[in-house]
């Protein structure tokens, strides 16, 4: 079997021999020549992988299939882990948030709680200013009014406590002049006095 090189382009040959060779170790028939695979042997080895054929970093580790089961494990276990904290920490912070939007929604219930006592207070305010002017108003219609009235009652009682007066210095002019009238007469005289004229008195009442 003849084969073309595919890293210099020559022609070899791959004998019957080595062809059952290959076969017998299951190994894939070469594409480069004796002296291209001596060279590729000769240079520095580099990881290629498997799947995609890139070349692995320089010291970059290996695993066997159990090692690289038990990272994949470790690595998945490191992964849930974290992806149990992000999901607590996503959960505080939507508890956060709703935390959040219920003050929002306390204060801007009592921000209108006080945006009403404020008007109320406004209201109040406005109630009272007009109350005080309807009340100056009334006080200049009545207080001539009331003057008046208060005037006349003062005059009354004046003259009332003036006509006591007369009536106590009348009553004590006339109980000075009986207690000189009577100041000699003894009490049995007074009773026989009141006694006659009782007497007087009587026919002219029959």
């Amino acid at each position: 079997m003849r084969i073309i090189c595919r890293q210099c382009g020559s022609e070899f040959v791959f004998t019957k021999a080595e062809q059952e060779f290959y076969e017998q170790q299951g190994f894939t028939f070469p594409r480069r020549c004796k002296e291209c695979r001596s060279e590729k042997r000769s240079e520095p080895h580099h990881l290629v992988c498997s799947q995609c054929g890139s070349e692995l970093q320089k010291e970059a580790p290996v695993y066997c299939t159990t090692c690289l089961e038990n990272v994949q494990l470790e690595f998945d276990i490191k992964t849930k882990k974290i992806q149990s904290a992000a999901n607590e920490a996503f959960a505080k912070l939507k508890a956060t948030q709703s935390e959040k939007a219920e003050l929002e929604e306390s204060l801007s219930h009592k921000e209108q709680i006080l945006r009403n006592l404020e008007e109320s207070v406004t209201a109040l305010s406005r109630d009272s200013e007009e109350m005080h002017h309807l009340y100056e108003t009334l006080n200049k219609w009545f207080q001539p009014t009331l003057n008046g009235i208060e005037a006349r009652i003062e005059e009354r009682l004046k003259a009332l406590e003036d006509g006591q007066d007369r009536i106590n210095k009348r009553m004590l002019q006339m109980v000075e002049k009986m207690h000189e009238l009577f100041d000699n007469i003894t009490l049995l005289e007074l009773v026989k006095r009141s006694l006659k004229g009782y007497h007087k008195q009587s026919p002219q009442s029959a």
